[in-house]
């Protein structure tokens, strides 16, 4: 018996006797359960004594008392069975109700039996396809600072090595903030011309990531390509998506899952990331900015001490940094490696080294340089304790992130200038510490104090945006539960900094690469994007927040195009941020002649809304697109389309405005005159333009 949901824009099916989702089918046409047989209900890990991969697989059990509603569809299996355990304690209940296209899910766990429930993989996608077989699909998500995709048809990328796996697996891999929510709270499966998003449907931070097996494997492993077949060596072809919480649920426990929403869209990945920030912005207040911060400006980011002891820098002579900055144009300056032992060691401890000056001098310092007009914005990393401490065991160790036996998490930390380290002989390994300890926390404020004492203008909290290499804390002794997420009180802690600072409006709160909801606590995102294809998911999403990114080279006007492209903050780095201002000559002129692009032409590319690549075209003369090329537009309707040539040649492109059928101006980086053009463009290697209606 199966049993239907269809209100126009999604139709579902399910098998009313296993409660598998069997059809899931978008108002074009798309089933993206291409196989009904092949359909899912859930899954659970139930680890038994000497077989922990115990799986319950939901179509395997009895048939669920079904409920249906006018919009919904309940699914309540009251005990299980597993693979190895026989029948357990354990109902289940599924929820699935539809509403204007978009399908929540609600899944609830009651177990009453003597296991614990460590993974629920619901809802489950059994068997995922493009809607033709010659289409694609690949899974794009929020990435460090930007975004991602992952090929999964025709080629499939595996992102969890061979090893530990059956099959080609992919878990939303963010490059430092992890694999699932809060850092990704959704996912878009996205097509040729439409996609399904799939998202947490309220703002949690219990712990879901993205989960997709390829079955039962590759047909060329050499090109990671999937079998084009219905099934290869008798086996079923399938690519089997789900959303994975991570719930340890202990016996007598009960526990309401994130809701997930699966709703298909037309378009491409913009469409989709349109679906969640609707959603978020639906619920999300950010973080209040200090005036100067919210100005266009460039910022210099410095070390002045590694693990190493390269003591590069005497707290007494920081002016002369400050001058270079003011002399620069630069606004800012970002100060690392000030803290006892350099930067990554000795932590938690933010207190100035003595061997540079210690306090008095380094707080006399920041002091002179913002005389110049020159702010002051303090490194800080709260995440880790350095094993290598001396009182690493007696105080830091009882505050350690502990995993199901009883160890710490460590981090394996990182390596400074000398082949030693380099060769990861003497490196400083970092311990997780509980943000969910109060303890802890009280120490973190504690460090904060010490920050604000020195008259700092801001922090960057460095590596703000995960806790790796842990994902939850199982030492009750801090005073959580067993199993609780690591990433729970990333905004409680800033609001305690808050609370603690009290009335300081122009203190900024900056971090690297904070995962999107993070912008509830922080004013500003550090992150580094020098790459020629770098996905701009997370500005898209995100159009009005204050983003960062690191420029290195020493005539690097592509990084500086690329920040004019996606309104990035410029962060001068030179010698991998070692080095001064002085040593950049033509990066900080071509950075200077951007800003003055950027200020001419403020109320599109600064004070604008961004549309990555809505809104406009860029083509070759041939009529090929180009890449790269964004469009914003201004408060009073008007659009601009910055345009990059990023290779050494020059290059000719023709422009054109949705809605726009007239003559066009534009002004390059390097001219300081805006030129008319019925739309053709030359511009010359390495360069950048801005182009707007005449």
């Amino acid at each position: 018996m199966m049993i239907t949901l269809d209100d126009g824009h999604l139709q579902a099916t399910f098998d009313a006797t296993t409660g598998a989702l069997t059809g899931l089918t978008s108002a074009g046409g798309w089933n993206a359960v291409a196989r009904p047989e092949l359909g899912s209900a859930f899954r659970l890990l139930v680890p038994l004594d000497g077989r922990r991969n115990n799986v319950v697989e939901g179509t395997a059990q009895r048939a669920p008392h079904v409920e249906r509603g006018d919009t919904s569809v309940a699914f309540h299996w009251p005990a299980v069975v597993s693979r190895y355990g026989g029948p357990h304690d354990i109902a289940v209940r599924q929820v699935y109700e539809l509403t204007e296209g978009r399908l929540v899910v609600r899944t609830s766990i009651d177990n009453q039996s003597e296991l614990i429930v460590e993974n629920v993989y619901s809802p489950v996608i059994g068997a995922l396809r493009p809607p033709t077989a010659e289409g694609t699909l690949a899974a794009y998500r929020h990435d460090y600072g930007s975004g991602m995709a992952q090929p999964m048809w025709p080629f499939f990328q595996n992102s969890v090595g061979y090893h530990g796996v059956d099959v080609p697996t992919q878990l939303a891999q963010q490059w430092m903030a992890g694999y699932g929510t809060p850092a990704v709270p959704y996912t878009l499966l996205q097509s040729d011309g439409e996609g399904l998003y799939v998202g947490v449907e309220e703002p949690s931070t219990e712990f879901v990531a993205w989960h997709t097996e390829l079955w039962p494997g590759y047909a060329d492993s050499l090109r990671a390509s999937v079998p084009l077949t219905e099934e290869i060596a008798g086996v079923p072809v399938r690519i089997r998506f789900s959303a994975v919480h991570i719930p340890y649920i202990l016996p007598d426990e009960s526990r309401a899952l994130v809701p997930l929403r699966l709703e298909f869209y037309e378009g491409d990945w913009h469409r989709g990331a349109d679906l969640y920030a609707r959603w978020r912005d639906g619920w999300f207040t950010p973080a209040p900015v200090p005036a100067w911060a919210q100005e266009p400006h460039t910022w210099h980011q410095l070390q002045i001490n590694s693990p190493e002891d390269e003591l590069r820098l005497d707290f007494a002579d920081l002016v002369e940094v400050g001058e270079e900055a003011a002399a620069a144009g630069v606004t800012a300056i970002q100060l690392v490696g000030f803290n006892e032992g350099g930067q990554d060691r000795d932590n938690p401890s933010h207190w100035p080294d003595p061997r540079l000056g210690g306090f008095e001098a380094l707080k006399a310092a920041i002091a002179d340089i913002q005389a110049l007009g020159v702010k002051v914005v303090l490194f800080a990393k709260f995440n880790w304790a350095d094993r290598s401490r001396p009182d690493f065991e007696s105080t830091w160790l009882p505050h350690a992130v502990k995993d199901p036996y009883g160890d710490y998490y460590m981090y394996p930390g990182y390596r400074y200038e000398t082949a030693t380290q380099l060769l990861d002989i003497n490196t400083r390994r970092l311990v997780t510490m509980c943000f969910l300890d109060e303890e802890y926390l009280a120490e973190c404020i504690r460090q904060f104090d010490t920050l604000v004492a020195l008259g700092a203008d801001g922090i960057l909290y460095d590596e703000c945006l995960h806790h790796l290499p842990s994902w939850c804390c199982f030492d009750e002794t801090h005073g959580h539960r067993y199993g609780a997420p690591t990433y729970a009180n990333d905004l409680e802690l800033i609001r305690r900094f808050r609370e603690r600072l009290g009335d300081r409006p122009d203190f900024l709160f900056a971090g690297e690469a904070v995962y999107d909801w993070e912008f509830a606590a922080y004013g500003l995102s550090y992150h580094r994007s020098e790459n020629p294809d770098h996905l701009p998911l997370h500005r898209y999403t995100s159009p009005d927040r204050q983003m960062m990114t690191a420029v290195t080279g020493f005539d690097d006007r592509n990084m500086i195009n690329q920040a004019l492209l996606y309104r990035y903050v410029v962060s001068l780095e030179p010698y991998n941020f070692k080095g001064r201002l002085t040593d950049i000559p033509a990066t900080v002129d071509y950075n200077r002649r951007m800003q003055d692009l950027r200020q001419a032409a403020r109320k599109w590319v600064w004070d604008g809304r961004f549309s990555n690549t809505i809104g406009a075209s860029v083509t070759y003369e041939d009529g090929r697109a180009t890449h790269p090329f964004t469009v914003f537009t201004a408060d009073d309707g008007s659009t601009a389309v910055c345009v990059a040539n990023y290779s050494a040649d020059p290059l000719t492109v023709r422009v054109t405005i949705d809605g726009s059928s007239g003559d066009l101006r534009f002004r390059t980086v390097d001219d300081d005159q805006w030129l008319e053009t019925e739309g053709s463009l030359r511009l010359s290697g390495r360069s950048a333009a801005v182009v707007v209606a005449s």
